[in-house]
């Protein structure tokens, strides 16, 4: 199983990348993992200059790491988007990535996109409100639609400023239950 992971928030070693660590801990099935962490990695913003609609498969920005996500975007069997939401909605850094995968959702025949299974996990530091990650929801809907992705799981830590996500019962719960999920999808893809 070839697993691509993005850990998208601004701060190493916080809520998110606690969290996603103990995710992929719960993954014991045999796997390759392509962890990206935005902190780590040159993503220049989509310039919009649709030069991908007319060079299909191509980004006129060729010297950022992209050029190597598109790649692991088409092959993977999972996708898994770790982030924090600022103010309901993605950080600058991950949203940048996403939006650069306008490159694929221009292409004409996206039969190169393998089918890929999707898991989110969404932080916020503020308590509980509803429609707290309303806005990556919205987002994640085209994303899943042209990255032939479908989602398995979304697992929500809420109010990490007061409670961090390892200290979270139920997150951890839930990503443990998820986890147990990603190992039988792997024994599947084996057979």
């Amino acid at each position: 199983m070839e697993i691509l992971a993005v850990m998208g928030s601004h701060r190493n070693g916080h809520n998110t990348q606690k969290a996603l660590d103990f995710f992929l801990k719960q993954i014991k099935a045999d796997h390759e993992l392509y962890l990206y962490n935005v902190n780590k990695i040159s993503v220049e913003p989509c310039k919009a200059c649709d030069y991908c609609v007319d060079h299909q498969g191509e980004c006129i920005i060729e010297d950022d790491d992209m050029r190597e996500i598109y790649k692991r975007l088409e092959t993977c069997d999972l996708l898994i988007i770790a982030s924090p939401v600022y103010f309901s909605a993605f950080p600058s850094k991950i949203k940048a990535l996403i939006d650069r995968t306008q490159m694929l959702y221009n292409l004409k025949d996206r039969s190169i996109i393998k089918k890929k299974k999707m898991v989110v996990i969404g932080v916020g530091g503020a308590p509980h409100y509803p429609r707290q990650f309303q806005a990556v929801v919205n987002t994640l809907e085209w994303y899943q639609k042209y990255l032939n992705c479908e989602e398995i799981g979304f697992v929500q830590f809420s109010h990490t400023d007061e409670v961090g996500a390892l200290e979270n019962k139920d997150g951890l719960k839930k990503l443990a239950e998820l986890g147990e999920k990603v190992n039988a999808l792997a024994a599947d893809i084996e057979n």
